[in-house]
């Protein structure tokens, strides 16, 4: 909506005659701001410079206001305005990513930077005076015979939950006399395992509870607690817990469905490398980054780097300081510009497709979807276009999609099958621990061995299909999978025979692969023996990294669309600007087509359809003046057959009298009248009177046919109409002529004098005779400037009016409504003023009066 309520001002405020200067000022400031935004990293510049950028093109395309556009327009000012939009919420979005970036990185590090967990210490020592005090665990522990499983159960699943769920949790039971109860004999006794883990350890404030310390002060937290259990009135068995901080492993997800994540380290990616630095010196580090040669020491002296990070050839680094000269550095992978545009494209594709459902429903609501088919060429041309483009990508899209998604589960598949035949054959090389399941702690150490060589989590089940060991036991213990093995897994292993089955499972919300294979015995002479066993494998981070890659895909896709897309937009607009500036070319000339004047030949070479018609419209203007000239001969002759038939009729007016006037004398001197002389001297008089009536039409008809050459020079129009206003004064029958005084050389034009006069006196005997005998004359003239460069004369009557029906005559030569007169003074004067560049025209009300007007071009200085 800013940009909005921006675009209007701008529009509105500025001028087409500073177009060209603006665009360049407008460019110009854009490639300064935007890229020195991006390259200082500067949100603030980089907003005003889409800002200049989205004013640019609105200047560039011409896009006037809203009220005022057609249609495409529109679409194009609503796709400029999503753009614009889109581009400022990536900008957002960044920011708020690049702060959660920052924050996450001074939680890892602070974790780093913490020795010990003193709520778990609390925590812990608690829990382990209720487990010594559990009358259960002091029973199991003093029973020889009763297995330990359960204690060791108990103790992780009721009083090592929730707080500690962060923690690897190992636990080793010893008797009174400090041996192992799992193997006598073959595990350390109590004493060796207290010197083993107590050599590196430290004491913490809680009693037997020690802090184990690695290689270095950032090694992973592990604490290690000797609890007492009395078992008997003499005896005292021990319990040795092992805590380690979890670490994420490649191909597991098991810590991320048990772990509290507020207590869990926030995973920022597979790029997510951290070192430890003690007193400037690297001694520990974790990750694919080579803190050793690409994390020099000016670098790690930037105060930058513990402010807001430190980007580096593609790399944000984030250090944090801890006490006893220690530091922490965090690193991950920029904010890309694959990044912001996919964050670009999603938002652009999403309002795309909003407003245009919004505008499809309103259509349809108001019955105008038809209105879209019936805008004018150049829409037609780019909305086509841009449909025809829009189509196929969408296509395409979705077809790659759907192919790159259906290639990587048949590598995922292919990926399953070789890890699992890898387990397969680990697990058969020691089918005899498979056949003996009497004691599970050799199983619990196979399936670790095997889980830790292929890399990948399992679960053995008996040929029943009941769980015997897993690799994650937590999530077993947690009741997030069942202990029994999948019934589709069973019918299609054990009763159909099948080499091995994948299946879908679900373990809490997350969905995932897994994949069970059967154990066979081998028997002596090497044959495949019975079904010993299942072994399942599931892959917790199947969906994960399916997801991953369809989100890579997707980006991918929607970057390359919205490319495209916003590219085929502009190439569309350009394209039908120059489709159709012939036909605008066309459409300004046909426009001025005409025929009295002179008409000019389009010039276009090409052959193409519009070429075509280029060179139908020039065949038709050679015939269209053919047709002038025979029309203005045809005209010719039909004015001159006018003029002919109205002389003829002029002429017959006074010779009808002279004709009479001269029989009677004759008459009169035939009969020898006494008066003949003075007959004579009367109807001499008659005939000279006639013989000026034909004088004056003979005058008349000449002047207008044979109009005398123009004698142009510099006039003043007030000092003529001053002297005609003041010649025809006193014919005003008791009115008077008003004149608006003007002052001297102010109404310079360059006309002919005699011209002028004759025009200014045949309006004003025009007006005087125009009013009634029953009216006072009121006859005004003035003279007044009009802009700057024109001069317009106003004559003003209170006459009768001009009635409608003879308006379109008025300058028709030889009308006239009066008795006398032959109607060639109008006439004559309206092709004067035209001569001299100007024009006439009159203003009338009948019973009320009437205004002529002559306007005519000032001369130059």
């Amino acid at each position: 909506m800013g940009f909005y309520v921006l675009s209007q001002m701008f529009i509105s405020i500025v001028r087409p005659s500073t177009k060209r200067l603006g665009i360049a000022l407008l460019g110009i400031c854009t490639i300064i701001f935007l890229p020195l935004g991006l390259a200082l990293d500067q949100i603030d510049l980089v907003l005003v410079g889409i800002t200049l950028l989205f004013f640019f093109v609105v200047r560039l395309t011409g896009l006037k206001q809203l009220a005022a556009v057609v249609p495409y327009q529109i679409y194009l000012f609503i796709f400029l305005m999503l753009g614009v939009s889109s581009a400022v919420g990536a900008l957002a979005l960044y920011e708020h990513f690049d702060n959660q970036l920052v924050l996450s990185k001074q939680k890892i590090a602070g974790n780093l930077l913490v020795d010990n967990d003193l709520q778990g210490e609390y925590l812990l020592a608690e829990r382990t005076r209720e487990l010594a005090a559990d009358p259960l665990i002091r029973a199991k522990l003093a029973s020889p015979f009763a297995n330990q499983d359960m204690v060791r159960q108990k103790i992780v699943k009721y009083y090592l939950r929730d707080y500690f769920d962060k923690y690897e949790i190992a636990v080793s039971l010893f008797d009174p006399n400090g041996n192992s109860v799992d193997s006598v004999g073959k595990a350390k006794s109590l004493y060796q395992v207290r010197r083993d883990l107590l050599r590196k350890a430290s004491s913490t404030d809680q009693a037997n509870l020690y802090l184990v310390r690695g290689s270095n002060s950032f090694s992973t937290r592990r604490y290690v607690a000797f609890v007492r259990v009395p078992t008997s009135q003499r005896g005292v068995s021990t319990v040795v817990l092992e805590l380690s901080l979890k670490k994420l492993t490649a191909n597991s997800v098991v810590p991320e469905l048990l772990v509290d994540q507020k207590f869990f380290q926030p995973n920022l990616g597979p790029e997510l490398s951290y070192a430890g630095y003690e007193n400037g010196r690297l001694v520990y580090n974790e990750g694919n980054f080579d803190y050793v040669n690409n994390l020099t020491g000016p670098e790690l002296r930037d105060p930058r780097l513990y402010t807001t990070g430190l980007s580096v050839d593609g790399f944000h680094h984030l250090a944090v300081r801890g006490p006893q000269n220690r530091t922490v550095v965090v690193t991950t992978a920029t904010y890309s510009f694959s990044n912001w545009l996919a964050n670009f494209s999603f938002l652009f594709l999403t309002h795309t497709f909003f407003w245009l459902l919004c505008i499809g429903l309103y259509m349809l609501s108001r019955g105008r979807y038809v209105d879209v088919f019936q805008t004018n060429f150049s829409t037609k041309i780019q909305l086509f276009l841009n449909f025809g483009i829009l189509v196929p990508l969408v296509i395409v899209s979705v077809a790659t999609a759907s192919q790159v998604t259906s290639s990587y589960k048949r590598d995922l598949l292919r990926t399953y099958e070789r890890r699992g035949k890898a387990v397969q054959e680990n697990l058969l090389r020691h089918d005899a621990l498979l056949a003996d399941s009497a004691s599970k702690a050799p199983l619990i150490d196979l399936a670790e061995n095997v889980a830790g060589l292929t890399e990948t989590d399992l679960n053995l089940y008996d040929s029943h299909g009941m769980l015997l060991v897993s690799s994650q036991p937590l999530i077993f213990e947690s009741g997030l999978l069942s202990p029994l093995m999948n019934p589709q897994a069973v019918a299609a292993l054990a009763e159909r025979g099948q080499p091995r089955v994948l299946l879908m499972e679900r373990a809490g919300t997350l969905s995932f692969n897994a994949l069970y294979l059967p154990l066979h015995t081998t028997l002596e002479d090497g044959r495949t023996g019975a079904v010993a066993g299942y072994v399942g494998i599931p892959f917790f981070d199947s969906e994960k990294e399916l997801d991953n890659k369809l989100v890579e895909l997707i980006s991918t896709i929607l970057n390359i669309f919205t490319v495209m897309f916003i590219l085929f937009l502009v190439l569309t607009f350009v394209a039908s600007r120059l489709l159709t500036n012939p036909l605008k070319i066309i459409t300004e000339k046909l426009k001025h087509t005409t025929l009295t004047g002179q008409n000019e030949m389009l010039a276009y070479e090409s052959t193409d359809e519009i070429g075509l018609l280029v060179r139908e419209y020039n065949a038709m203007l050679l015939k269209l003046e053919e047709s002038k000239q025979e029309l203005a001969t045809q005209e010719k002759e039909a004015a001159w057959r006018e003029m002919a038939r109205q002389v003829a009729h002029e002429i017959k007016n006074p010779l009808t009298p002279m004709k009479l006037s001269l029989q009677f004398l004759q008459k009169a001197i035939n009969e020898q009248r006494p008066n003949v002389e003075e007959l004579i001297g009367k109807i001499s008089q008659t005939l000279i009177t006639q013989v000026d009536v034909l004088n004056d039409i003979a005058t008349s008809f000449s002047n207008f046919t044979n109009l005398p050459a123009m004698r142009p020079e510099r006039l003043d129009v007030a000092a003529i109409l001053r002297r005609c206003v003041a010649l025809h004064q006193g014919g005003a029958h008791g009115g008077a002529i008003h004149l608006r005084e003007a002052g001297e050389g102010q109404y310079l034009v360059f006309a002919d004098e005699n011209l002028l006069v004759r025009t200014f006196n045949n309006l004003l005997i025009n007006a005087l005779q125009s009013v009634p005998e029953s009216r006072k004359p009121a006859i005004t003239a003035a003279v007044d400037l009009v802009g700057s460069d024109r001069v317009r004369i106003c004559i003003q009557d209170n006459g009768a009016g001009i009635p409608e029906h003879v308006r379109e005559k008025v300058f028709v030569p030889n009308f006239t409504t009066k008795e006398t007169g032959s109607g060639i003074g109008l006439a004559v004067a309206r092709r004067g003023i035209e001569s001299a560049g100007g024009r006439i025209w009159f203003e009338t009300q009948e019973g009320v009066g009437t205004k002529f007007y002559i306007e005519l071009p000032l001369a130059p200085a």
